[in-house]
């Protein structure tokens, strides 16, 4: 009966909408690593989708009992979406995962390794770098941004469950689409401890759906909203300006290189707006929006 009644040690949370062509690679490709292991819960939140969501989902369920599907009765947005994935997930971790998104083969289990060694820190951040599988422990906001680049992607996220269920407010930043930076930022403020797992955790294609229809620069602005917020808590200056840095070399500028290539569909208006808003103190601010203004040039 114990055994019955164990908690799963993960859950693979997918929040999803009209991407059932995605949904379906994701699924298949995970079952293939982890079958009906009852360790592992994978969880599909469908945000009312109208395509054939449903009915792969079902195709799944048929096969795996580990496999639980919730669909909401109208479109919630990303955030709640995400929030339902990180209430109803019954597993001791959640991973938030994207619906177009796979680990390398072996890094599921890799990820119920580090659990099982370390189950009392707060998050475990796992960032594609390319090199060879390390596990690093820190401590502290400070500590968890200088040593990654960026903590906006859902998919390499990793949370204690009960910490989050402890949480008090969880949807201060719900009404943005950045509202898991907040939900890292509070769980790390509950309990500083931390594991970056990083190295070539992503396979090849992970998150190929295209990159449509939301204005990126609100959502940056947003995150770095979020990281001020921090400030009071410990949060320093230089850790901001740091992550403002990697922001404009790493996301702001190659994204304007993508539109122009048509590779990606997502807003940028006013940018020399947002840009004054948030870089006028760098050092570098003349240089990086001069050379964001030559770049527009190719785009309009």
């Amino acid at each position: 009966m114990a055994e019955e009644n164990k908690k799963p040690t993960l859950t693979i949370g997918i929040p999803t909408f009209n991407r059932g062509f995605y949904l379906e690679q994701c699924l298949e490709w995970i079952y293939g690593e982890i079958n009906d292991d009852p360790n592992i819960e994978i969880l599909v939140c469908d945000n009312c989708s109208t395509d054939n969501t449903e009915e792969i989902v079902k195709k799944y369920k048929a096969k795996y009992s580990n496999l639980v599907y919730f669909k909401q009765a109208k479109n919630e947005g990303f955030a709640r979406n995400l929030k339902t994935v990180l209430e109803l997930a019954q597993g001791e971790y959640i991973n938030p995962h994207g619906d177009d998104d796979f680990f390398n083969r072996g890094i599921i289990t890799e990820i119920i390794k580090l659990i099982n060694q370390n189950e009392d820190v707060s998050v475990i951040y796992a960032p594609w770098t390319g090199c060879n599988l390390t596990a690093i422990q820190g401590v502290g906001f400070n500590d968890y941004l200088n040593q990654l680049n960026g903590i906006t992607f859902i998919t390499s996220m990793i949370i204690n469950n009960k910490h989050y269920k402890e949480l008090e407010d969880k949807d201060r930043y719900i009404n943005t689409e950045v509202n898991q930076v907040y939900i890292q930022m509070e769980l790390l403020k509950k309990n500083p401890k931390f594991y970056i797992f990083t190295g070539n955790i992503l396979k090849l294609g992970s998150g190929h759906a295209p990159r449509i229809g939301y204005d990126l620069l609100e959502v940056i602005g947003d995150y770095f909203d979020i990281l001020y917020d921090y400030e009071k808590h410990g949060l320093e200056k230089q850790t901001i300006k740091n992550e403002k840095n990697k922001m404009v070399n790493s996301v702001i500028i190659p994204s304007i290189h993508a539109i122009i290539r048509k590779e990606i569909g997502v807003g940028i208006q006013g940018i020399d707006e947002f840009f004054t808003k948030y870089y006028s103190e760098e050092d570098y601010f003349e240089q990086k929006l001069n050379e964001i203004k030559g770049l527009l040039k190719s785009i309009n």
